[in-house]
Parts: structure tokens; C-alpha cells; sequence
């Protein structure tokens, strides 16, 4: 009989350091990442595609900090995934919705989640 062994075959690896951007590679996946590649984006680009539009909600529903979500937000809108639209003037509050090129996202985060429904 086959013992299996109690220790990993490979080094312990350190998580990675968090990288500022990908603009020194000349590669479509590195800019996708540009805009996809923070820990808390496809949870926000989910929240809003499950209905939750209006920053509070947003960090309600994932409780995520108030400057991380800012952070995030301003990157999705800069990168075209989100659209921000004003619904109060004063004082000035937003929503924010998905943009066409946000929702051909949501199938590939559905088959992440698929995957990690497998694979947990």
C-alpha cells in the first residue's frame, strides 16, 4: 500500500506582493487584469449585477472598506465596466450600473463560481 506523503512536495511560497499595474507587458489577459485584477472586483461587479447598485449597498452587502470600494468603483468606471448615474443632487449620490461591457463579464465570473463550487 501506497503511503501518501504529509508534506508538500514544494516550498512554501509568500502571497504575492501587491503588483500597481501591467502596463509593462504587452498582453490582452495582463489588461483585462488592469481593470479585473483586484480581490474584491468580481465580488462588486456581482453585487451590482445581483441588484445592489448604490454604494452602501454595495458595501453592505460584501462588507468591504469604504476607501477600498471608492478604490475599486473609481477603477470600474474608469474602465468602462460600470457606468456611474447620479440619483440624489445634494448631496450628490450615485448608483452604479453594469455597462454592456460590464455584463459580458458576468458569464466568466459565473463559471468561476462554477469552478469554485467543484474544486472547494
Amino acid at each position: 500500500m501506497k503511503r501518501i506523503s504529509t508534506t508538500h512536495p514544494y516550498p512554501r511560497v509568500c502571497p504575492m506582493s501587491p503588483r500597481k499595474n501591467f502596463s509593462h507587458l504587452d498582453n490582452r489577459l495582463a489588461d483585462a487584469l488592469e481593470v479585473m485584477g483586484e480581490w474584491w472586483t468580481p465580488l462588486i461587479i456581482a453585487a451590482v449585477n445581483d441588484g445592489s447598485f448604490r454604494f452602501e449597498s454595495i458595501q453592505n452587502s460584501l462588507g468591504i472598506a469604504r476607501n477600498i470600494l471608492t478604490d475599486r468603483l473609481h477603477t470600474l468606471v474608469a474602465g468602462g465596466v460600470l457606468e456611474k448615474r447620479l440619483y440624489t443632487a445634494k448631496p450628490q449620490r450615485y448608483e452604479y450600473h453594469l455597462t454592456r461591457k460590464g455584463e459580458e463579464l458576468i458569464p466568466i465570473l459565473q463559471d468561476l463560481e462554477r469552478w469554485g463550487k467543484r474544486h472547494n
